[in-house]
C-alpha cells in the first residue's frame, strides 16, 4: 500500500497555486492522475520521486516512511526504490542504449525481463547508439525500458508515451500491462488521454482546484448521462472482407464493421 498526503505551494503559469494531495494506491494496481495543465500532476510525481520537497506532509509505500515533514524524514531519490519516466526522459548523453537501459540496476538482474523490453520496445538495433543519434520516440522508449528494468516498487511515469506513433503507442500500452503483470508494481502516471487511461488504468485520481475531487474506475469517472455524444478513434483493423472500426463512446468502445470496399 502506498499512502501518501503532500503540501506544497508552486507558481504555475504565473501564478501561486497550491495543492493538497492526500490518496492510497494498492500495490500491483496502475493508477491515471488527471486533471487541467498547472493543477500539480507533474509536481505529484516528483515529490513521490523524491525530487521535489514538499512544503508539509508525509509519504510512506509498504509501511517505510519515505518522507515526514514533522520528523524531518527525507529518503533521497537514489534510495526509494523507483522508477520514472518523465517528459524530458533524462537519458545519460555518453551513455549508449544499453548503458541507460541498465543504469541503476544492482548486480545480477533479471537478463529475461530486460531481453523481454528491449524486444517489445523494438530497441535490438538501438542498444550500441548514442541519445543524440535518436528520435524523440526512440528516446522515449529507452526511458520508458530503463525506468521498467529496475523491477520498481513505484512506476511513475508522466505522458509516457505522448511522443510515439498510434501503432507503437498501443503496442507499449499492451506491453506495460503484461510486463506488469510479471513485476507487479504500481504504477502511477499522468495522461491526458482517456483512451489510454481506460487501456491502462485500474483507478483515476482527478486533481482540480488543488485538490483530488474524485477516485474511481474510468467508466466512473468519465461516463456520464450526456445525450450529445462524442467518440474518439481507437483503432481500423481490416477483417477479411470488412474493416472494423473502434471508437470510445462516452466510456465504451463501439465496433462498426463496414465493407472493406
Amino acid at each position: 500500500m502506498i499512502k501518501f498526503n503532500v503540501h506544497k505551494t508552486f507558481k504555475s503559469h504565473g501564478k501561486e497555486e497550491r495543492i493538497n494531495l492526500e490518496s492510497s494506491c494498492e500495490q500491483g494496481k496502475i493508477y491515471a492522475v488527471y486533471g487541467n495543465s498547472g493543477a500539480g500532476k507533474t509536481s505529484l510525481l516528483r515529490m513521490l520521486a523524491g525530487l521535489l520537497d514538499p512544503d508539509s506532509g508525509n509519504i510512506e509505500i509498504e509501511g517505510e516512511e519515505w518522507y515526514n515533514s514533522e520528523q524531518k524524514k527525507n529518503i533521497k531519490v537514489n534510495r526509494r526504490n523507483i522508477g520514472f519516466l518523465f517528459q524530458d526522459y533524462s537519458l545519460f548523453p555518453n551513455m549508449s542504449v544499453i548503458e541507460n537501459i541498465l543504469y541503476g540496476v544492482d548486480g545480477e538482474y533479471d537478463k529475461e525481463l530486460i531481453n523481454r523490453i528491449i524486444e517489445i520496445g523494438d530497441l535490438k538495433d538501438l542498444l550500441n547508439r548514442k541519445p543524440d543519434t535518436l528520435s524523440g520516440g526512440q528516446q522515449q522508449r529507452v526511458a520508458l525500458a530503463r525506468a521498467i528494468a529496475r523491477k520498481p516498487k513505484l512506476l511513475l511515469l508522466d505522458e509516457p508515451l505522448s511522443a510515439l506513433d498510434a501503432g507503437m503507442r498501443i503496442k507499449l500500452q499492451k506491453e506495460i500491462l503484461a510486463i506488469n503483470n510479471v513485476i507487479k508494481t504500481t504504477i502511477i502516471f499522468v495522461s491526458h488521454n482517456i483512451p489510454e487511461i481506460f487501456k491502462l488504468a485500474d483507478e483515476v485520481l482527478v486533481i482540480e482546484n488543488g485538490k483530488f475531487t474524485k477516485k474511481g474506475t474510468p467508466s466512473e469517472i468519465f461516463v456520464n448521462e450526456k445525450t450529445d455524444l462524442m467518440g474518439e478513434l481507437i483503432s481500423i483493423t481490416d477483417e477479411g472482407t470488412k474493416k472494423t472500426i473502434r471508437i470510445l463512446v462516452e466510456g465504451k468502445i463501439v465496433s462498426v464493421d463496414l465493407p472493406k470496399d
